[in-house]
């Protein structure tokens, strides 16, 4: 993959505060104390191990949103090719999603039914609700704080894309990848 192109890895989640993601069942730590209310936040995301990975919240996950969502990723990474992965919901394959990333240099890579594990930002995700299901979210607002700082945290660190290219890229493509 050359310098001029930007890997990204899109998806959509909705963390919510009344999943139960963690055992949290001890007998030497303080309990965890758990709020009732239900907050839900629809997110979408795209990590890019390469490039400059984004986070947004949208109310629907429809095919406008999905345009909006890739527009701010080219907004993010201006001037580079783009190379898409993403899951096949309905959304994602619409004329107009794929109209739109003609227009703007992306090339889609539409994963196989039902692999998540193709795809690293499930396992960011994963991780994100997880920790979610451990502490106390005041209100929707607080959700979508600590959404956002656990999402950009995890990007950080890179750990989700090295696993997924040592599973599935070739050595040689891989270390051309880190060195460019």
């Amino acid at each position: 993959m050359s310098k001029h192109t930007v890997l990204g890895f899109f998806d959509e989640a909705s963390p919510q505060t009344t999943a139960n993601t963690q055992r949290v069942w001890y007998f030497t730590k303080k309990p965890i104390i758990k709020n009732t209310s239900k907050f839900r936040a629809n997110t979408f995301g795209i990590y890019s191990p390469n490039g400059n990975s984004i986070l947004t919240f949208r109310d629907q996950s429809k095919k406008e949103d999905v345009c909006e969502v890739l527009r701010e990723f080219v907004k993010a990474n201006p001037g580079k090719r783009i190379v898409l992965v993403l899951d096949n919901f309905s959304s994602h394959r619409s004329k107009l999603v794929q109209k739109y990333a003609v227009q703007n240099n992306i090339h889609l890579v539409y994963l196989p039914p039902y692999s998540p594990d193709l795809n690293p930002i499930e396992q960011i995700w994963r991780a994100i609700r997880r920790y979610i299901s451990t502490i106390f979210i005041r209100d929707l607002d607080h959700l979508k704080s600590v959404i956002c700082e656990e999402f950009y945290d995890r990007v950080m660190r890179n750990t989700y894309f090295h696993g997924w290219a040592i599973k599935f890229l070739s050595a040689n493509y891989y270390s051309n990848m880190l060195c460019n």
